[in-house]
């Protein structure tokens, strides 16, 4: 196991595991070495704004974060499974626009969080289990201050992340999907879906 040292706000299940991505070591199988293969273009792409967080206002973060997480995330994925069946009731240009709205609303979460550097350190188990739905379950330890440890795991699929698990059990989908089926019962359908989304990335990146 190794440690990546390193300090931020983090607020977010989701914006944990990112970061925990960013320590993976040992390679073990060809599942783990595909994974792998993408995390270090994702490291590579994120540490420098990751670094300078501290001196760039929230639109610039999301400006440079927005390759990383796009290309790191199976956005389309999740927010098909964040939908649920209302999906399938969405036309194909409602899909793509609620596509594009949850993963502005990603960036711009992600950008709105991470404010500096120096302190926590995650520590990252090389040795991955299949998930039952297929890729691999990465298991993952947010050591913070005064000895408070946090277990985060996370599914990638394909070399990309499809769900995130907070204190190893909590999933992050599950909550998006939660949020989504309130904004759906309105009756508003996929546009109502799209107008909240573009609302709540609005204000994160107001500041």
């Amino acid at each position: 196991m190794k440690r990546f040292p390193f300090h931020l706000s983090l607020s977010t299940p989701l914006i944990a595991a990112m970061l925990a991505l960013l320590s993976l070591t040992a390679i073990t199988s060809p599942a783990e070495a595909q994974a792998s293969h993408r995390i270090e273009a994702y490291y590579q792409q994120l540490m420098p704004t990751l670094k300078a967080a501290g001196s760039l206002s929230v639109g610039e973060r999301d400006r440079r974060f927005t390759p990383a997480i796009t290309s790191a995330f199976d956005i389309g994925t999740m927010t098909r499974l964040a939908t649920g069946p209302a999906w399938s009731k969405f036309s194909g240009a409602q899909q793509a626009a609620v596509r594009d709205a949850f993963a502005r609303f990603l960036v711009a979460d992600y950008a709105h969080q991470v404010t500096d550097y120096s302190g926590e350190s995650f520590v990252v188990d090389p040795q991955t289990s299949p998930a039952s739905g297929g890729g691999e379950i990465v298991r993952t330890k947010l050591l913070q201050p005064g000895g408070r440890t946090v277990q985060i795991n996370y599914l990638v699929r394909g070399g990309r992340i499809i769900d995130v698990y907070l204190n190893g059990t909590i999933s992050d989908l599950a909550t998006r999907r939660d949020e989504f089926a309130s904004i759906l019962s309105g009756g508003g359908g996929a546009d109502a879906l799209v107008k909240t989304l573009r609302e709540r990335t609005a204000s994160l990146l107001a500041g």
